[in-house]
């Protein structure tokens, strides 16, 4: 199946972006939706200078559109939806800190992705939706001494965590999958469960630094002591890569599949292996110590189902945290 015109929700973030260059890279034509029309300079810009195909300012122009919709509104959808044959899905709110209300996430997440859905039925030329949920719609709210790895058959019981973000996430694909269900629309649909994406982020890019503040917080010298915390991790461009394979292989349809290097290592390694591995000066503010914290423990989780579907090996954990730092590096200046 070959999607001849793709719909990006999102298109401005750390996904999204990385999404819409390698779909141009690959000759589509991409729609992508966005809250304001306000970066779309940037965007173009970005998507130019952090091609490594030769992607020229022409083909973005001609073959890129960008138009303002919400996930909370249908305004901007319908008019979008024609003609167009496959929906990625991507945009869902990531803030940095929990709101104090839990449906500031888990409204927007639920009924956006049922509003793409919807869309998605009303359009008969889509073939497939392919939606961004997350590992953690799997791994969590289970035992603290389980050591079999988590599988695509998991579910993340949301009564044993306090987490508005997972909720949103659960609660989101949970919707999706009764939609698929109940309504039986003539589209499939796949949904990719990735660890904590991490990985360079688009020259002079528009990506927010939510997604990265990971590793940012540990160079920059805000973060005094490391929580002791676990996690898995997968980088931007692998998740990307795969939404556009989940986009067309035949086996994909009706599938999800966890997405991970392979690892849930200790936030403290991954402050070790910046500070092997980067120059003395900018390794400098690196945490050395964990801080008391709740306890957490590891959850393994495996990738076989995508690696052996899309035939993928993921970029290890080293590459990822080094790729996160350099980017870091050239676009803030630390």
């Amino acid at each position: 199946m070959t999607a001849a015109t793709y719909l990006v929700t999102g298109g401005t973030g750390f996904l999204g972006s990385r999404i819409l260059l390698q779909l141009l890279e690959q000759g589509f034509k991409v729609k992508t939706s966005v809250r304001s029309l306000s970066k779309e300079d940037q965007l173009r810009k970005s998507l130019v200078l952090s091609s490594e195909k030769g992607l020229t300012k022409a083909t973005v122009d001609a073959n890129l559109s960008l138009f303002v919709a919400n996930l909370t509104s249908d305004d901007g959808w319908e008019e979008n939806f024609k003609e167009v044959t496959c929906v990625l899905h991507v945009a869902s709110p990531f803030p940095p800190a929990a709101p104090k209300d839990p449906q500031e996430l888990i409204k927007p997440a639920v009924e956006g992705t049922l509003r793409i859905l919807k869309w998605a039925k009303a359009t008969p030329t889509v073939k497939r939706v392919v939606i961004t949920s997350s590992l953690v719609t799997v791994a969590f709210g289970q035992s603290p001494t389980r050591t079999e790895p988590f599988t695509e058959n998991d579910w993340t019981d949301i009564n044993g965590v306090d987490n508005p973000y997972i909720h949103s996430k659960v609660l989101a694909e949970r919707a999706a999958w009764k939609f698929i269900d109940k309504e039986k629309p003539h589209f499939d649909l796949t949904v990719l469960n990735p660890a904590y994406i991490l990985g360079p982020t688009l020259k002079e890019g528009t990506a927010d630094s939510t997604s990265i503040a990971l590793i940012v917080n540990l160079l920059n010298g805000s973060l005094k002591e490391i929580p002791s915390m676990f996690m898995s991790l997968i980088d931007v461009r692998d998740v990307a890569k795969l939404h556009i394979e989940a986009a067309t292989n035949p086996k994909a349809g009706g599938q999800r599949y966890v997405l991970t290097t392979g690892e849930s290592t200790p936030y403290l390694q991954l402050a070790n292996i910046l500070r092997e591995n980067l120059p003395a000066d900018k390794a400098s503010k690196i945490p050395t110590k964990e801080v008391e914290s709740p306890k957490d423990y590891p959850r393994p989780a495996s990738s076989q189902k995508a690696k052996e579907t899309f035939n993928w090996t993921p970029i290890p954990t080293k590459e990822v945290v080094l790729a996160s730092a350099n980017s870091i590096f050239e676009e803030q200046g630390l």
